[in-house]
């Protein structure tokens, strides 16, 4: 009996296995693809080319649901000796009625062996002159979130294997289109939240004496009655962002909200929605909402590390500034907005110009006032009272009352290079806050001990720096509140008993 239908069983059961395993592993690589992606475009632009890459067809498409308008926005597509490419905002809307791809985001599968006998209006525009097409829904939970597209140009070359393929990975790109839309619902949230937190924000404390802390000092005072656009410079951690809230509250925008982005913090397309606003239905579950422009309308928008911005979204911030007006993502309707813009960077702007990096109209735009936020090494003498300042609202913090700091310790503190600036010299009180043992703080509590030694002379250096410091700040306090004691101590963020205390010791009670 011969063993030649064993052998090709055999060899038919190795060769599903093999089929098997490389869709098991293409399976895999879309998971990692997606994996932590957040952003509809990204998941779009990832799954089209691992498809484009595995299939070898000539488009691979990604379509999403567009609920609120009836029918599917172009998200992704993967070409032939092409990048993968975002289509954007206004992709042109194909009604669910409209044809095989209208069909498949209702839920209806449709493959296409030979194009040449459909009407053209039966196919996407994007599928021209391709003859064998595959539109597959992608859904999870009993929901079309969208419809994923494979074209090749020979007729019958794509068949039931690719439809097999697209039906594994389907409910993983769904997934990922709703994560994204519930990530998007939740950053939403959040923004109205801290939205309401700023717009109850007390009174912005800066604390310092020093000459260079007071020349500061005296033109924000000046410009913060001015209503023109100011560009805080600074090294990072230096507190530009405190100095934008010192010129908000004090300007006649104090009544209206204050709404701070940090542009670095967000890639682009999230950055350019978060500013401007997009219109619902843009991607799948994402709903009409103003952006952080239209929010800080009658207010102040604080844009920090605004050199780290795209050239795309500095050219729609330029617009906001001369036309002062804003467009939603999604929309061509212009709104109008009246706020006042402060920017700060950490970044060389200029040479940031010249390198074409950043837009010469923008940066004069910016630029009418700037503000330079001293670095601490500029402004030792107010490395005590900042210290002091920070004890007192981190031992508030963590129910540690009754914490002073070493002499020893104030020492080390003020001998330190501070290369962080004034976060670091925060970050380093709180460590103290927590981490000391007893009642008053010493070097080794701040995690300084290298500098240690430069706190031998504590005996000269921490009678001129905080003695005279402290009580200049403390009679600047009770100017500016009409010498209210209550007052003075919050603005100075520290307990009405501390500011008692200090008055007698200082001679000024």
């Amino acid at each position: 009996m011969s063993d030649e239908p064993l052998r090709r069983a055999l060899r038919e059961a190795t060769a599903e296995l093999l089929r098997r395993l490389d869709e098991l592993s293409l399976v895999r690589l879309v998971g990692d693809a997606l994996a932590g992606e957040v952003e509809p475009a990204a998941i779009g632009r990832a799954v089209t080319a691992l498809l484009r890459e595995e299939t070898g067809v000539e488009l691979v498409g990604l379509w999403v649901n567009d609920a609120a308008a009836g029918g599917l926005r172009a998200l992704a597509l993967a070409r032939e000796a092409a990048e993968p490419e975002t289509p954007g905002a206004a992709a042109r809307l194909v009604p669910f009625s409209a044809g095989a791809l209208g069909r498949a985001g209702a839920g209806e599968a449709t493959l296409v062996s030979d194009a040449a006998g459909v009407a053209p209006e039966e196919l996407p525009a994007e599928a021209a002159g391709l003859r064998a097409l595959l539109f597959h829904p992608v859904g999870a939970r009993g929901r079309v979130a969208g419809v994923l597209v494979l074209g090749a140009a020979a007729p019958g070359a794509i068949g039931a294997e690719h439809e097999r393929l697209l039906g594994l990975i389907a409910p993983a790109v769904a997934m990922a289109l709703e994560n994204a839309a519930l990530y998007e619902q939740l950053a939403a949230e959040n923004r109205r939240l801290r939205a309401v937190l700023d717009s109850g924000a007390r009174e912005p404390v800066l604390v310092g004496a020093s000459p260079a802390f007071r020349r500061m000092l005296g033109i924000v005072e000046r410009l913060a009655t001015a209503d023109i656009t100011v560009l805080v410079l600074g090294a990072s951690g230096t507190g530009k962002e405190l100095v934008a809230r010192a010129l908000h509250h004090h300007s006649r925008r104090r009544g209206g909200p204050f709404v701070a982005v940090n542009c670095a913090a967000l890639p682009d397309t999230l950055l350019e929605s978060e500013l401007f606003g997009i219109e619902r239905g843009v991607a799948t579950g994402v709903e009409q909402r103003p952006g952080l422009v239209e929010r800080a309308d009658g207010g102040t928008l604080f844009l920090d590390e605004v050199g780290d911005m795209s050239l795309a979204v500095q050219a729609k911030v330029l617009r906001v500034l001369q036309e002062r007006e804003v467009v939603r993502v999604g929309s061509g309707r212009p709104r109008p907005v009246d706020v006042r813009v402060i920017a700060a960077t950490h970044q060389d702007l200029e040479r940031a110009v010249h390198e074409g990096r950043f837009r010469e109209d923008l940066y004069f735009r910016l630029k009418v006032a700037t503000v330079h936020v001293p670095a601490l090494a500029e402004r030792i003498d107010d490395i005590p009272l900042l210290a002091q300042h920070f004890l007192a609202r981190f031992a508030e913090k963590h129910r540690r009352p009754g914490l002073e700091l070493s002499p020893r310790a104030v020492a080390a503190l003020v001998a330190r290079a501070w290369p962080g600036n004034v976060r670091e010299l925060a970050n380093a009180i709180e460590h103290a806050v927590v981490l000391a043992p007893g009642p008053l703080v010493e070097v080794a509590d701040l995690g300084l001990e290298a500098a240690a030694a430069a706190a031998e002379d504590d005996g000269r250096i921490l009678p001129a720096a905080l003695g005279g410091a402290e009580r200049a700040v403390i009679q600047r306090a009770l100017a500016a509140t009409g010498h209210n004691r209550t007052k003075a101590a919050r603005l100075l963020g520290i307990g009405r008993r501390t500011l008692l205390y200090k008055l007698k010791r200082y001679g000024l009670s």
